[in-house]
């Protein structure tokens, strides 16, 4: 299991605010490991694939040498997205995606060719927290085209539902949730500013949230901020520091 770590919070086209969160990332796993309770009880992954006859969730190595059923989750290099600035293209390691095969010919867990969920719609990554959060953050890899505009985040208290915040927002100078740093396409790498939660029905937490993915993708580095609701709104505009740089 996998213990939550504690780090520095930086802005990634802005200045860092002093403060820090929670952030789960993922490579403790191995490249196709299936995830079952490896991060609970502080956070609980499970979800849905329609099209297939069984639900897998799975890690997958985006920087993972050699060949790949899905090279347009690998890099850096990333094709775009403000996770591809030359200078400071950030490796993301071990993401999550909903898998569209299950070999696993050894039985130990690990899927043999793990590759991303293909068809349209995708289905959905769902993230229960043990300990409700004022915000959440994350990354997002390969968003494109058709897939952005039926792609989505949904918020949950005690079972209720918060809002929903579409990927085409992040997008949208119209949006609140716009940031002009995110330009999602094939092969691109995009960091979300942390969510808080009390732009929805004056809520301060969420204990679940729910990535409807619309198609091939992957996720990472879910940002959870445990301070109190007025304290996260000077948060809003930050995101984590590179774990590793190239």
């Amino acid at each position: 299991m996998k213990a939550m770590r504690r780090i520095a919070l930086c802005a990634v086209v802005a200045a860092a605010h002093p403060a820090s969160g929670q952030v789960f990332d993922f490579n403790t796993l191995a490249h196709g490991e299936i995830i079952t309770n490896q991060f609970e009880p502080a956070l609980t992954i499970t979800g849905t694939n329609p099209n297939r006859p069984f639900d897998i969730i799975a890690g997958f190595n985006t920087s993972k040498n050699g060949p790949t059923s899905d090279p347009d989750l690998q890099g850096p290099p990333w094709s775009g997205g403000n996770l591809a600035i030359s200078d400071d293209a950030v490796d993301i390691g071990t993401a999550l995606i909903i898998a569209e095969n299950d070999r696993d010919d050894n039985n130990d867990g690990i899927l043999d060719d793990p590759d991303d969920e293909g068809r349209r719609p995708g289905g959905t990554i769902d993230l229960s927290f043990a300990n409700p959060i004022p915000a959440f953050g994350l990354d997002i890899v390969d968003i494109e085209g058709t897939i952005r505009g039926t792609s989505s985040l949904d918020f949950y208290i005690n079972g209720f539902l918060l809002g929903s915040v579409s990927f085409d927002s992040f997008e949208d100078p119209n949006s609140p949730f716009y940031d002009p740093s995110v330009v999602f396409g094939d092969n691109h790498a995009n960091r979300i500013q942390p969510i808080v939660a009390s732009q929805f029905f004056m809520a301060d937490r969420f204990d679940r949230v729910v990535i409807n993915v619309g198609g091939s993708s992957a996720y990472d580095t879910f940002v959870t901020i445990p301070a109190p609701a007025s304290g996260v709104l000077l948060l809003a505009g930050s995101a984590l520091v590179a774990r590793r740089r190239r």
